[in-house]
């Protein structure tokens, strides 16, 4: 049951992410800041015990957008460390400013969980995007 005692937080987020965000709370059908953030809380929570929930040898994509002058070496680092469960990479610059990578993954799931909180941790990432292939090994 949902409680009807709220806790105020604070959050620090770029002026420009808030900018984006007033700008869509005028079109769209969210009541407040608030609510756009509550509703994005249970979507992660939602993804994070799906991924908690894996088992076993998985086949999956990772989609990873950065700001392009960020990648850092903590980007490599995982790339390397991780490099038993990465069978492929493929690199884009988006733009003058973004890249984004597709990462190709097979392997234990707790290894694939491994590698998504490193990408998590490392605050160059703006995006990440996990797909899961139903392929039996």
């Amino acid at each position: 049951m949902w409680g009807f005692i709220m806790v105020v937080i604070s959050l620090s987020i770029p002026d420009d992410l808030l900018a984006e965000l007033d700008k869509l709370l005028g079109r769209e059908w969210c009541a407040s800041r608030s609510e756009v953030l509550r509703q994005a809380l249970r979507k992660y929570i939602s993804e994070y015990r799906g991924i908690e929930s894996l088992k076993g040898r998985v086949v999956a994509t990772l989609t990873v957008l950065y700001q392009k002058n960020e990648k850092g070496e903590e980007q490599l680092r995982l790339q390397h460390e991780f490099g038993d469960i990465i069978s492929a990479f493929f690199h884009f610059h988006v733009n003058e400013d973004a890249c984004l990578e597709v990462i190709v993954v097979r392997g234990e799931a707790q290894r694939l969980r491994g590698l998504i909180d490193g990408l998590k941790a490392n605050r160059s990432v703006r995006q990440i995007n996990l797909s899961l292939m139903d392929v039996r090994e």
